[in-house]
């Protein structure tokens, strides 16, 4: 007869430790199962490695210790908290769980055992996961680091910024050259304090950071990465991959849990007690979305006190009071009334939601009050919870979010202004999260990401391609359309090749050209985010060749439409082909009449290649009109507390007209990535400006593609005469500061004089002005037709 107990504990990392010590703290029959080391992904943390205790606010209620220190010192307290409880600890891999009658069946290495309960607490750190590229499996290709110190005078190239990866790159770099890839430009998952010291060592050169990039194929000495510019190799000699773990979700299914959906990212659904579908089997940890040390012990911790029949208040609940403390009633019920309110996130675990919730922050706004305005940059998700929203479009269209419903996807996803105004319902009721809990929740819960992309699609196709289209045709097309990328240079479609894509521009711009008489390209045209490109060709039954190359400018996000879907599509709604096909008569007549002269792509050309397709705000100066006095570097530097913030000469020029150095306050600013203080930001008006909380370690000057940003030391005027006196409201202006500290200084456009930039007031001839990258093609083209 197989050995019975109350409790079966499956796995002693965090989370298991949690449930064992309290279940023989409270007597219960219980067996810890472990096929390696106790907490052994711990215990595969590299040596010497310290261990944070996050989230800082968050209570520990456990019978095990637990507290920030060494690896050695943690799993020595464990282990020593093991044996003075007395908790049985059984060698073994469990191969399986099964529920038979009212107790569940276990199979591990030496037999069977009962047990009433069940709390699976096996994680996801079993097997790592591999990137899928050529090369992954070479020798010199690692997924754990044991040892920092084993490595010394290498290359090294750490791949993925979760904690691992930071911590590895970090642990490596005081005896070697490391890099780290980045496919994003930020570190959305990393626990707060490794965060900050990754930011703080690329800034002081120790790690090369390579965002926006993938890996493409591993070789001895040589990775290469596929990056916005296109094919990098990196020098390599050992490649460690942190990339997480694949989940064991064939042996979870097998025990009888349900997962919310197919993809394989999806985690088990549980309840507020962590029970899951299987009733009195419970699941705890990383394998539900709470990966945190603490967060786990005190999960398993829970389990044995529901068990016990023991009121249990939550270890975060602190946190969820301090986040819905504004509502009336009681907490848990309002936590219920929120979750119940938004559909969206329906797929999230319990812990994913509490989390969501402590991250997020309530609105109760009065009817009316706006809560961002159009061109705002702001990157926030609001969900409605009561109430409503109304949407207040640019054409002067309006709709209504009712509650349940959400809105600020499209900036979260693109990056971009805000495209409209938003305005408070009466009596409503809003959740505001920021943008590292959505990408984060985006990444890991397919359902949601799906939710969101088709939102974004819908709302690009409506606005761009299919105004006023029937609401059941776009919901079609959306289902249909997909995502995909292009590397900067990369050619969407090729002039004369048969089309069969429809392309809308989500992020970045695209260049269209055509072949002169001679066979060379010439642009005639550019189109920035929100623009369509490949409708003429998928109108036609029979194969239409593409009537020009689309190119992306810079690195490009877009949805396509394939053809076959899109014509279907207009058999069933004859009217609605009747709309498209006048739009896409309207568009073959422009390109008709459209300019094809090689001034032209010559011109959009120049623009395309000074990055001025994602400029917000360029300095321009008619060379015609300039007589060379440099006032216009005088007064900014007069500005500037002495520096000037433009390089008249050292810009490009085309024609007699002149881009000095000068900030473009760029629509996607890469200046703005990684910046610890959060020191750069967006004015309302669209203005990159630094402020004052600047700490001057210098990564936007590296990150700016333009070099238009420089460290700047407070110093003595020496004194510009009248500009001193009339440009002085700027940062020190005349003051006579002595050196210091050196900050990040850019142009900001004059932002403390009211009276516009000091540069194009101080220009006598009125050759310097600022505008927009549609206002200087104009220019151009003036130029242009003056000159004939």
């Amino acid at each position: 007869m197989s050995e019975h107990f109350d409790v079966a504990v499956i796995g002693s990392g965090p989370g298991g430790l949690g449930a064992a010590a309290n279940a023989a703290f409270h007597k219960l029959s219980h067996v810890l199962f472990e096929k390696k080391e106790i907490a052994n992904t711990i215990f595969d943390y590299q040596l010497r490695k310290h261990v944070m205790a996050e989230p800082g606010k968050l209570p520990l209620r456990a019978k095990v210790s637990f507290e920030a220190g060494t690896r050695e010192a943690i799993l020595d307290s464990w282990n020593t908290s093991l044996k003075e409880l007395g908790v049985n600890v059984r060698k073994g891999e469990v191969s399986a769980i099964k529920k038979e009658g009212d107790k569940f069946v276990i199979t591990y290495g030496e037999g069977q055992v009962t047990a009433t309960n069940v709390v699976l607490a096996i994680g996801c750190q079993g097997t790592p996961r591999k990137p899928g590229v050529p090369g992954d499996g070479l020798d010199h290709v690692g997924y754990t680091l044991a040892d920092p110190d084993a490595f010394e005078d290498e290359d090294i190239l750490v791949v993925g910024v979760g904690d691992a990866a930071i911590e590895n790159a970090l642990a490596l770099v005081a005896k070697n050259r490391v890099s780290i890839l980045n496919r994003e430009d930020s570190f959305p998952r990393a626990k707060e304090a490794n965060g900050a010291a990754l930011t703080r060592a690329i800034q002081e050169d120790k790690i090369r950071h390579i965002i926006n990039s993938n890996l493409n194929r591993i070789e001895h000495g040589i990775t290469y990465i596929d990056g916005p510019e296109g094919e990098v190799a990196v020098k390599a000699d050992r490649v460690i991959v942190r990339i997480g773990a694949v989940l064991p979700r064939r042996f979870v299914e097998g025990c009888g849990v349900e997962f919310p959906n197919a993809d394989m990212n999806s985690v088990p659904v549980v309840s507020e007690r962590y029970e899951s579908n299987v009733p009195g089997l419970f699941i705890v940890g990383a394998l539900i979305g709470y990966p945190l040390i603490k967060q786990a012990i005190n999960q398993g911790h829970e389990v044995i006190e529901h068990l016990m029949g023991n009121q249990v208040v939550p270890a975060d609940q602190v946190l969820i009071e301090e986040a819905l403390g504004s509502l009336p009633g009681d907490v848990n019920e309002n936590l219920k009334m929120v979750r119940n309110s938004l559909p969206l996130f329906q797929h999230l675990s319990e812990p994913q939601f509490r989390e969501l919730i402590i991250d997020s922050t309530l609105h109760k706004p009065k009817a009316g009050e706006i809560l961002f305005e159009r061109n705002d940059y702001t990157d926030t998700f609001w969900s409605v919870i009561r109430g409503s929203a109304e949407i207040d479009l640019p054409d002067g269209g309006k709709f209504v979010v009712p509650a349940g419903g959400y809105f600020g996807e499209m900036g979260l996803l693109s990056g971009r202004r805000r495209s409209a105004t938003v305005l408070a319902g009466k009596d409503s009721l809003f959740l505001e999260t920021p943008r590292n809990q959505m990408l984060k929740l985006n990444n890991s819960v397919e359902a949601l990401k799906r939710a969101l992309d088709e939102r974004f699609m819908r709302n690009a196709l409506e606005s761009s391609v299919f105004p006023d289209i029937d609401p059941e045709f776009l919901t079609s097309l959306v289902h249909r359309a997909k995502m995909r990328s292009f590397k900067k240079g990369e050619v969407l479609a090729r002039e004369g090749e048969e089309g069969d894509v429809l392309y809308v521009i989500r992020k970045g711009s695209v260049k269209l050209s055509r072949k002169n008489k001679g066979g060379m390209d010439v642009a005639f045209n550019y189109l920035p985010a929100g623009h369509y490109v490949g409708e003429m060709a998928l109108l036609s039954e029979e194969p239409l060749p593409r009537s020009a190359t689309v190119t992306a400018a810079v690195p490009c996000e877009t949805i396509i439409i394939e053809k076959q879907d899109f014509l279907e599509l207009l058999r069933e709604n004859p009217e609605v082909r009747k709309r498209v096909v006048a739009l896409a008569e309207e568009r073959r007549v422009q390109n008709l009449t459209e300019a094809r002269d090689e001034y032209t792509g010559e011109m959009l050309d120049f623009v395309v290649q000074q990055g001025l397709t994602d400029a917000e705000n360029v300095l321009l100066i008619d060379s015609d009109l300039c007589v060379g006095c440099d006032n216009c570097e005088a007064a900014c530097a007069a500005t500037h507390g002495g520096y000037s913030r433009l390089d008249r000469k050292g810009g490009k020029n085309l024609n007699a007209l002149q881009i000095p150095v000068s900030c473009r306050h760029c629509e996607n600013p890469l200046c703005m990535v990684d910046c610890p203080p959060d020191a750069l930001m967006r004015n309302p008006d669209g203005e990159v400006v630094i402020q004052d909380s600047c700490i001057g370690c210098g990564n936007c000057v590296r990150n700016c593609p333009y070099g238009v940003i420089q460290m700047v030391y407070e110093k003595p005027q020496k004194g510009f005469g009248l500009f001193s006196w009339l440009f002085s409201a700027g940062e020190g202006g005349a003051s006579g500061k002595k050196s210091g500290v050196g900050k990040a200084g850019k142009c900001d456009m004059c932002q403390n004089l009211g009276s516009g930039p000091a540069c194009v007031r101080a220009c006598p001839t009125g050759a310097a002005m600022r505008v927009n990258p549609s206002k200087m093609l104009q220019i151009l083209s003036e130029k242009k037709g003056a000159a004939a």
